[in-house]
């Protein structure tokens, strides 16, 4: 007898949460993030445009995405492109499933956009 039960509602809301939000390349997405830190002038900055609204640091989701430690928001993903006048269709094409990215690539990424300060020592 299977006495397993998944809750119906939280199941919905947990495929409903991670179906709107995506993973991108590393590269790619330090080059956006390198981007409108430029445009912006900060990281809290640029975590005030794509909608994050911590008073303290907005741009603490910011540096996570940009980490490759969670994904991004379709939401404020196209906030950040329409700042940055990148067309979604571009980012497309290095959007991938999961975070399949390994540590190394991700240091690989950081290193060539001048993110290094932003790893743990």
């Amino acid at each position: 007898m299977d006495v397993s039960y998944e809750d119906p509602i939280s199941h919905y809301f947990n495929k409903k949460r991670t179906a709107d939000k995506v993973w991108i390349e590393p590269y790619f997405r330090a080059y956006i993030i390198k981007k409108a830190i430029e445009k912006a002038g900060s990281l809290n900055e640029v975590g005030r445009v794509m909608g994050y609204r911590s008073r303290i640091h907005p741009g603490w989701s910011v540096r996570q995405i940009l980490m490759g430690i969670r994904p991004v928001a379709k939401e404020r993903l196209n906030r950040l492109l329409s700042y940055i006048n990148i067309p979604y269709e571009e980012v497309e094409k290095h959007i991938v499933t999961n975070n399949r990215y390994t540590t190394s690539e991700t240091y690989l990424a950081l290193k060539q956009y001048g993110f290094l300060y932003y790893l743990s020592k």
